[in-house]
């Protein structure tokens, strides 16, 4: 009996220290595990240079400061994809936006396949001239010369009043070939390992491993920052499959596919909630996360109208430096050429458009070639009605690419639709809101016409870095025509043809597509993509009638 009555004395006795505990805590007395300040994380994803527009960074500096005012734990970070998309990150190889970056605030970002556009030793310089932290859990260097990626860590830890929260970076194994491939490579060997293997496996055991060393360390939470995307257009390697092969992340901020995702709830690999969120893109949303002891929620914010003067100043004078340039009209036009429906739905990577069919046929008239293909991935902005300028068509191609011309069989044509194609499916959307089968190397054409027969899997083969390997089994792109003489004539798998496409798709293998690296030029970089934009509007004095609706050259069944 005197057993049992010690029991219940050490029972209470135990809960009078808790209730102290807890009582001492609340109070500020010291840390109390059980609540802390809510933890509030700003993000962006896929800004793509829109500095201005939108909410634009002024606006996220602007709300930056009216969130802090509100809460002493605030942190911002990046997603991807900022410093590439419209002329102002082109004239200045990214370092105009890394500067904007630095004024608004940003503590952490991560490189999307878009950071490695002006080559892997710029992005070196960036990273130094960036205030933010990069992390990079998943590339790995094994070259003779230096790691360009050696100021970026796998994870950060901060601690926020008695929280330790951990932050893990993600990129895209996508990006060896979404970028230009030559860029990871020495004397035609790729040197940046992303983890591409084994069909996601090795990437998420990769992540694993980082977010193991971050609960090791103690972190009540850890937060993927990734730049993977969802759908079909972006497996294996997307964001839900992450989630779904992995444990111990409490939430993902996602980028790469420019999906709009305000909160969604997937399930880890032992059946746990995980938070994913993403700002879709151009900073038309701010993402926002919150840790709280209540639990971790998510929103994004639109429609924020308020702008932080002295970042607009900023910005303004950047652009005067080349405003009289851009504002340069170029014609009227008399049609609206766009990159997506009209639900906003972006279909330039997974079907034939009026802008894809203008593009191609611009890069033609400038050339004088049989047969365009031109990655979708590179037609970055509409041409709207009315005044067109200088700006507006650069804008098209942010990349500022060169034209390139060279000789090749109808067999090796066959060959690049077939690979460009391969993702391609008879579905467009989801829920009518996001696109499905998208690749950045899928061809818009000009001088040739196709079908893609959805009903059959693709047989190609690619290699570990996504580039082209062999085709095993039938093929799904058929009924292949080439235009001669004002009219399609089936190809001939044996003649040559005079293909025109950019310096990405033949001299760097953009997306894959190596059918065309070792080919003698014909004609090269003599003509910028922007150029032959200007010499085709002015062609056409503007009327762009022909081309309101596409005009039939992909058909997909």
């Amino acid at each position: 009996m005197k057993k049992k009555s010690s029991q219940y004395i050490y029972i209470a006795i135990a809960l009078v220290l808790v209730g102290v505990l807890v009582y001492l805590g609340v109070n500020g007395t010291f840390p109390n595990p059980f609540h802390f300040d809510d933890i509030v994380i700003l993000f962006t994803n896929d800004t793509h240079c829109y500095v201005d527009q939108n909410i634009g960074f002024s606006g996220l500096a602007s709300y930056k400061k009216e969130i802090k005012e509100k809460n002493k734990n605030v942190i911002l970070v990046d997603c991807g994809d900022a410093i590439q998309g419209e002329y102002i990150g082109t004239i200045g190889k990214g370092e105009f936006i890394i500067d904007i970056m630095n004024k608004v605030g940003y503590d952490l970002a991560i490189l999307g396949n878009h950071e490695f556009d002006y080559g892997i030793d710029s992005l070196q310089k960036l990273i130094s001239r960036s205030k933010a932290k990069y992390l990079n859990c998943n590339i790995t260097y094994s070259g003779s010369k230096t790691n360009a990626l050696v100021q970026t860590a796998s994870y950060t830890i901060l601690t926020y009043d008695n929280v330790k929260v951990g932050f893990v970076g993600v990129t895209t194994p996508g990006s060896t070939n979404s970028s230009t491939p030559a860029y990871f490579q020495e004397n035609g060997k790729f040197v940046y390992d992303f983890k591409s293997h084994n069909q996601g496996k090795d990437l998420f055991e990769t992540v694993q491993n980082s977010v193991n060393s971050c609960k090791n360390e103690g972190t009540d939470y850890v937060v993927v920052i990734s730049h993977l995307g969802i759908g079909t257009g972006y497996e294996p390697f997307t964001s839900t499959r992450m989630i779904a092969n992995t444990t111990g992340i409490d939430a993902v901020l996602d980028g790469h596919s420019h999906s709009v995702i305000p909160n969604r709830i997937v399930k880890n690999k032992i059946g746990k909630d995980v938070v994913l969120t993403s700002a879709g893109e151009k900073l038309r949303y701010i993402g926002k996360l919150t840790i709280s002891p209540k639990g971790i929620t998510s929103e994004l914010i639109n429609n924020y109208q308020e702008k932080e003067n002295e970042l607009n100043e900023y910005i303004a004078s950047i652009r005067a430096t080349y405003k009289a340039e851009l504002q340069k009209v170029v014609g009227t036009s008399t049609t609206h050429l766009s990159l997506y429906d009209e639900k906003y739905v972006r279909l330039i990577r997974n079907r034939e458009t009026n802008l894809g069919d203008w593009c191609t046929d611009a890069l033609l008239y400038a050339t004088k070639g049989d047969i365009c293909l031109f990655n979708g991935g590179s037609i970055r902005a509409d041409i709207k009605e009315g005044v067109v300028t200088v700006g507006d068509l650069k804008d098209v191609n942010g990349f500022n690419n060169m034209i390139c011309k060279i000789s090749v069989t109808g067999q090796e044509i066959l060959d690049a639709l077939e690979m460009s194609y391969r993702k391609t499916l008879n579905l467009v959307t989801i829920d009518g809101k996001w696109s499905v089968g998208e690749s950045g190397g899928f061809f818009q054409v000009s001088g040739l016409k196709c079908t893609i027969d959805t009903s059959m899997p693709s047989f190609v083969i690619v290699d570990d870095n996504g580039m082209f390997d062999k085709i095993m089994g039938k093929r799904r792109v058929k009924n292949v025509m080439v235009k001669e003489n004002d009219e399609y004539v089936p190809i001939d798998r044996d003649k040559n043809y005079i293909l025109v496409s950019t310096d990405y798709l033949i001299k760097e293998s953009g997306d894959g597509i190596n059918h065309f690296a070792n080919h003698k030029l014909l004609e090269d970089c003599e003509i910028s993509v922007t150029q032959a934009y200007i010499d085709y509007f002015n062609y056409l004095n503007g009327d762009l009638t022909a081309y309101e609706k596409p005009q039939g050259r992909i058909t997909i069944e």
